[in-house]
This record gives structure tokens, C-alpha cells and sequence, in this order.
């Protein structure tokens, strides 16, 4: 494979000036509920979307054809963007069961989140399951010398029979990982609570949202295992994706003033002992979110349909409302629903929500750019946009999250309803899980549903 397969893109040096500023000197929860505060808001793309992210967010540096996975030692190479690569699974590295996975009620944020989801070994993704992060006692049930899962050590694993233990290299990757999501998602009502958990064992609200076992493990290894370049790098990548960061990599010792050694200490970004993650927010207008190098790329799209992202606009300082224009290329095929944005608006933790929509009137690869621009802004913002638009939609027969392909996930989904399990699923004519239509919902629907994906 060609590493022409990898797009260029203006490389980030960390955040925007003035991205933390809405942390300084809080301590505690008022700090973890500021950074989900800064950290949530973001551009969430449709799950199947995310192979033409992937292409950004995890070449290998040396050799940008090849993909990096941090899940197993076996060599993969990328094929056309945005086409999966086989023998390789989109892996939530904190599980989506957890939480109940895509639902109407709550998860798709999660469920499509760059900052956990990674292309990974399937092999490796199978074995390692639901289960939580830990350290394996004794003989591994699973080692590829990458991954290991089997039995949790003594005092770990909250009840689960089995951990999944990633190399040593990637230990403080998962640990800074799982500090964003529980962060960033700390209000979502978790089905399984092994290493998180909404209460406390004597019912008080678990502010924390991780379990104390889970915290020294995961502390630990956010010590030992410091952030590598490769973290740096694909922050910036998922920053350039879905417009927010995972603050646990740009700054190293923000875990420790919530879980660890700092805790009851106001936050102070010029701490020693780190780099300081924000290079001094200045008096100047400035466009905290999107930046220069912005990539919107809507994925597969069938014509007669549109969909829609959300873009969030963040500034600081701005003297008057911005600007924002579509223009070259397909821009025709691409509309926002405002030209103007409230200076007021923009200037604030959450941002301004602008929709970008697309209405493709034609098969093939579109583009356009966005501008954003006055402000007093410097210079102005471009985002490059793209979608490619297929033929029309036509039923995928075993489709359940509606993601035009028939896979594990549809797998799980049928599952839990068979189980009885209320998740808030919501379903069309054409995604019907009666899929053999004798009006009940069974273990045949279940067969039949394996076998279409067998013979796919």
C-alpha cells in the first residue's frame, strides 16, 4: 500500500492559547465538572464514518501506510480511506456495554468518540471483551504478547472473573483514556460497574465515577507509564477530527488533582513538574475551536438523504460577531444555517453549536471549505469539508444501529432485547429485529442474524 493513502495535514502543537482557561484555580469536582464542561461538546460522527477518521488519527510515523495498534504485534496496512481494514475491529477500549452502547436515551456521543475508539487486532478485541483494565495474576487465558486477559490480581477487577492488561508501553495510554471518558461522560448511568460506577457502596453519589480499585491501577500506571508522542500526536489528530482534546495528555498531572497526589489543590496550568499545557491566553481576539487544519469529513452518505454535524465555534475576546461563509468546490451541496454568529454566543466553555449540513444532488466525492472569519480575528479560519454520496439507501436486512452494515454490534443489540433489557432502542420498518417477521423477537432471529453476517 501507497503512504499517499494518508491525507496531509497541518500538524498542532499542542492546544490553542487560552483552550484551559476555564480550569484555572477550581479543585475537585468543581475541576472534573469543568473539564466536562470543556471537553464535551465536540463533533460526533456517524459510527460508520470512523474508518475515514482512523486514516488521520493512527498511521504509524515511520511508515504512515502502515496502522498502528496498540492491541497486537500483527502488521496491517491501509487500503482506500476510509475502508476498514481486514482483520481489524473499530474498538471502544472502554467498553460501550458499560454504558449500554448506541441507545435513543443516551451513548452515541460516547459511542463514537475518536479519543477511545482505535482500530484494533479483532482477535485481540474479542478476547478482551467488556472486561476491565487490571493486572492479570498468574497464566493469561489470552497473550499475544501485546494484550494479556485473564484473571484479575487480588483486590482488582470489581467481581468481573477476568482484566484485560495492555503492554507496558500502552498502560498510562489506557489510563489517560479512561480518565476522559470518565470525566467527559460522568453522568451517564452505567450498566456495568466494575471499574466504574454511579454510588459509592454506601450510596452516596460517586463524583468520582471510578471505583477506588480501579483508581490505584489506573494511577499507577499514568505514573509509570508518562505521555508518550504518540499520545501527543493522535490528540492533536482526534483535536483536527472532532474539535476537543483529552486534557489528561496535554497536561500529565491533571489526573493527580482529581484522583491522585493533588487532590483539594486549586489547578494552576503553570504547576511545575510538566509542560505547562496552555502557552498563555492573551487580551487578543482568538478562535479557541476549530483551527486552522480542521478536517468535516461526513463519510458515506446516501443520495436523497442529509445529514447533519455540529461544529463547536469557541473564542476568546472576540470585538464583534464572526463570519462564516461556505465557498469553493461542491459548497453548493453543503449550507449553515447563519452567515453571523454572536460574538456572545462563541465566547463561552460550551461554544456556539453551528450545524453544517449535506444534501448531495449527485454520486461521487465532494468537498467544499468553510470560513470563519472577524472577530477581530488575525487572518480568518478554514475547515476543509468532505463526503462522498452512494447510491440511494437501500434495507440492509439485520441493519439495527442503522449504519448500513450488519455486524457484532447489531449482534449485541438483538441480545439485549432478547434479554429483555430496556436500552431505549428505536427501530424503523427497514431496521425491524423480527427479522424473520413470525412477530416475535427469539433465538431464531438470532441465527438467522449470524448467518447473514457469515455469508456477508
Amino acid at each position: 500500500m501507497m503512504a499517499s493513502a494518508i491525507a496531509a495535514t497541518p500538524a498542532l502543537a499542542g492546544p490553542p492559547a487560552g483552550y484551559y482557561k476555564s480550569l484555572e484555580g477550581k479543585s475537585d469536582k468543581d475541576l472534573k465538572d469543568a473539564i466536562q464542561t470543556l471537553a464535551a461538546p465536540h463533533t460526533v460522527h456517524s459510527y460508520s464514518s470512523l474508518w475515514y477518521y482512523f486514516y488521520e488519527t493512527d498511521p504509524m510515523p515511520d511508515n504512515p501506510a502502515q496502522v498502528w495498534d496498540m492491541y497486537s504485534n500483527n502488521t496491517y496496512f491501509w487500503g482506500t480511506r476510509g475502508d476498514a481494514v481486514s482483520g481489524m475491529n473499530k474498538e471502544h477500549s472502554f467498553p460501550k456495554g458499560w454504558w449500554g452502547g448506541y441507545t435513543e436515551k443516551q451513548g452515541y456521543d460516547a459511542y463514537t468518540d475518536l479519543n477511545h475508539l482505535m482500530p484494533s487486532d479483532a482477535t485481540a478485541n474479542n478476547r478482551k471483551s467488556n472486561f476491565p483494565l487490571g493486572e492479570v495474576y498468574g497464566t493469561p487465558s489470552f497473550d499475544n504478547g501485546v494484550s494479556k486477559v485473564g484473571t484479575p490480581k487480588t483486590g482488582q477487577g470489581g467481581g468481573a472473573s477476568k482484566v484485560f492488561e495492555p503492554d507496558d508501553q500502552y498502560k498510562g495510554d489506557f489510563a489517560r483514556t479512561y480518565f476522559y471518558m470518565a470525566t467527559v461522560y460522568q453522568d451517564y448511568e452505567w450498566k456495568t460497574t466494575w471499574q466504574v460506577s454511579n454510588q459509592l457502596d454506601n450510596g452516596n453519589e460517586n463524583w468520582l465515577t471510578l471505583n477506588p480499585w480501579s483508581i490505584d491501577v489506573l494511577v499507577k500506571w499514568a505514573r509509570e507509564d508518562t505521555v508518550s508522542e504518540k499520545e501527543i500526536a493522535r490528540n492533536d489528530a482526534v483535536f483536527r477530527c472532532q474539535n476537543n482534546r483529552n486534557p489528561f495528555i496535554d497536561d500529565p498531572l491533571l489526573f493527580e488533582y482529581i484522583w491522585g497526589n493533588r487532590t483539594g489543590q486549586a489547578y494552576d496550568s503553570s504547576h511545575g513538574g510538566t509542560v505547562n499545557p496552555d502557552p498563555g491566553p492573551t487580551e487578543d481576539p482568538q478562535l479557541i475551536t476549530p483551527t486552522q487544519g480542521t478536517l468535516l469529513d461526513f463519510g458515506d452518505v446516501h443520495l436523497g438523504q442529509t445529514t447533519v454535524r455540529t461544529l463547536y465555534v469557541k473564542g476568546l475576546n472576540l470585538t464583534s460577531d464572526l463570519k462564516v461563509q461556505l465557498y469553493r468546490y461542491d459548497y453548493t451541496m453543503f449550507s449553515v444555517p447563519t452567515n453571523t454568529i454572536d460574538r456572545n454566543q462563541v465566547c463561552t466553555d460550551e461554544g456556539y453549536p453551528l450545524e453544517i449540513s449535506y444534501t448531495p444532488t449527485a454520486v461521487g466525492e465532494h468537498k467544499a471549505k468553510l470560513l470563519i472569519l472577524g472577530g477581530g480575528l488575525v487572518g480568518s479560519v478554514g475547515i476543509e469539508i468532505k463526503a462522498r454520496c452512494n447510491e440511494p439507501a437501500y434495507v440492509v436486512v439485520g441493519d439495527l444501529n442503522d449504519d448500513f452494515d450488519v455486524d457484532i454490534d447489531d449482534v449485541n443489540i438483538l441480545m439485549n432485547i432478547i434479554l429483555g433489557h430496556d436500552l431505549g432502542y428505536s427501530f424503523n420498518e427497514e431496521s425491524n429485529p423480527d427479522l424473520n417477521g413470525d412477530g416475535v423477537v427469539d433465538i431464531d432471529d438470532m441465527n438467522l442474524l449470524i448467518n447473514i453476517i457469515l455469508n456477508k
